[in-house]
Formats: C-alpha cells, structure tokens, sequence
C-alpha cells in the first residue's frame, strides 16, 4: 500500500516543472508524487479521488468538493496562509485535515509588506512615470515620505505583522496595532503597543492590513474608518481586497483626503481595466503576487510537503487549520492506516 500524494495542476508549468520554481519537492521523499488533472475554480470529488494527500495553492473547496470520507484525501496542504475560499465545514466533515505554510510565508510576506509601504510612501509609481516620460523638470512633483518618525500601524499582529516590525526595527518609528485577540504583554515582546480600530486610524501615518479574511472583517475597513486617517496617511492591503470597502478608498484616493495606497490585493480580481485604482498616481498596484519570490516558492513548499510527510507517518501536521477534524472518526480512520 502506497501514501498517494497529487499536486494540482496550476503548481504544474506545463513542460514537467513547477510554476513556482523551486518549491523544494525533495522534501516529499521517498514518497511519490503526479500531478492532478486540472480541476477548475474547485476541487471536485473526481480530481481528489483515491489520493491520500494533495498539495495546492488556487483551487478551492465547496461542499460538493467530496463525495465520502471515505474517497477524500487525508490531508490537503495549502500553499499560503489564507483559506477564505475552504469550506472547512466541509473538509472537516469529510475527515480532511487542512494545513497552511505561515513557517513558509512569514518572511516573505513580511518583506513584501515593507516594499510596497516603501514604494507608496516614496511615489514610486508617479516617480517611474516621471522618468519614462521624460519629465525631469517635474521631479519635485514627486516629492514622497520617509519611513522615520511615522507612526506605523499594522490591523493584525500575527506572524507576518511581527516580522514585519521586526523588519522596520531600524527606522525611527512608532508601532501601533489592532488586534481583538491578542494582549498587550505580547504585543510588548515587539515593542508594539495594541489600540482600538479608530483610534489606529485616527493616529497612523502608515495602515498595513494584515488581517485574514472573514465575515467579521468583510468592510472592515468601511467609509468612516477612512475617513479617521489623516491626509499625509497611506494604506496598506497585502491581505485581502474585501476587507476594504474598495470604493470608499476610491473616493478619498481621488478627493486628496488621504496620501496614498499601496494594493495587493482587490475585492473583485482581477479588478476591472476601468478601474481608478490602476490609473491613480498616488496608488501602487500589484497583482496579488508581490511577496512571489524564490524565497517564498521554497519556504511555502518546504512547509506543504513536511505536513504531508509527516501524516504519511502517521503524525499530526504542525498547522492543521480544523483541528476539530483530528477527533472524527473518519479522519482516524484514515490516519490509522499509516500508523
């Protein structure tokens, strides 16, 4: 009896390789591996069938994602840290376990984080245009922020968020969070101090949303929390577009009433062609895939195929998401087999 493990297919670049480069598949050894048909927006009770394990990162999972416990894989290993497109209810109740890659991810993400604040509080889009369209003389109008001596804000302060201040240290700043569920003595171990949500807006002259996606946060930042920041203030969303209300920070991108915003990520993505928020000067966009970098394709895989490795010997994964799912009887079931 053989521990099947299925990559899904948008990880497959097409000519037997990886999209994401390196993604250290190595550390499945010496279990084999094939990549899955493609699947799709979701992943189908077809494209899961009799694998005990599948790797992925796009395709999502709904409520018709399997068809018993029985036929469903033992575990499937997210590529990321954000599950808002995984009916857990549904994995849980097919005796699936969920892992995500924050080890993997937190660095990188990290890093990403601090380039776009630094690309938006610098103008680098207006400066970028400034230079290709040969208009030297104009330079002034490109006038950006320094880092040092801003009050930084992260909404958030998990993982990604404490890197990140861990990677501004050497600036001059203030560091502020909102977190609900974190307290202030851990919030002290990094010199950040924990505020309520309007308070943060009010103050920051830098906002970084680092929160995950859910229904308490869908808007969470709406109209009248925008309206709290300060005009010299820029926000941050590396996270994920709904917990902006997108047009609501269109109109005070447009009106001046705040600096600026560095974007990742949108409501709807891709975003409309039409859409302000990628022809505003004081707007930096990149397609969901700024913190896409080597050194994230080996961390996210490194993380995805240890979890894999590790049930495949009978052991609970480090960063299962439904922990209810390790006390059903069809995940033990399972698991039993490789015991």
């Amino acid at each position: 009896m053989s521990f099947r493990v299925g990559l899904s297919s948008d990880l497959n670049n097409g000519s037997g390789g990886f999209s994401w480069g390196d993604i250290a598949i190595e550390t499945l050894a010496p279990l084999s591996w094939e990549f899955l048909k493609p699947t799709g927006r979701d992943f189908t009770p077809e494209s899961v069938a009799g694998f005990d394990a599948i790797a992925f990162s796009a395709p999502g999972v709904t409520a018709n994602s399997f068809a018993s416990s029985e036929t469903s894989p033992l575990i499937i290993a997210r590529f990321g840290v954000g599950y808002d497109n995984i009916d857990l209810a549904a994995c849980t109740a097919a005796g699936v376990a969920l892992t995500i890659t924050p080890d993997g991810s937190k660095k990188p993400v990290a890093t990403a984080a601090l380039t776009l604040v630094l690309s938006t509080i610098h103008r680098l889009h207006q400066k970028m245009n400034t230079a290709t369209n040969s208009q030297w003389n104009q330079r002034l109008n490109g006038l950006g922020q320094g880092l040092n001596g801003k009050t930084v804000a992260t909404i958030g302060l998990g993982n990604i968020a404490t890197e990140f201040f861990r990677l501004i240290a050497p600036f001059d700043c203030k560091r502020i969070a909102f977190d609900p569920w974190k307290r202030q003595d851990e919030a002290d171990q990094h010199d950040v101090t924990l505020v309520e949500l309007d308070a943060l807006m009010s103050s920051a002259d830098i906002v970084v949303v680092l929160a995950t996606l859910s229904p308490e946060t869908h808007h969470l930042i709406n109209r009248d929390r925008l309206s709290l920041m300060k005009s010299n203030a820029v926000l941050i969303n590396i996270s994920r577009g709904p917990i902006v209300d997108e047009q609501a920070l269109i109109e005070v991108l447009e009106s001046g009433a705040i600096a600026g915003a560095g974007l990742d990520v949108f409501e709807t993505e891709p975003p409309a062609t039409e859409s302000p928020l990628l022809r505003l000067q004081n707007v930096i966009a990149t397609p969901h895939n700024i913190a896409w970098t080597d050194e994230l394709a080996l961390g996210m895989g490194t993380s995805a195929f240890t979890a894999i490795s590790a049930i495949s010997n009978g052991q609970i994964p480090q960063f299962v998401v439904n922990k209810d799912v390790l006390e059903t009887k069809q995940f033990k079931a399972k698991l039993a087999k490789w015991q």
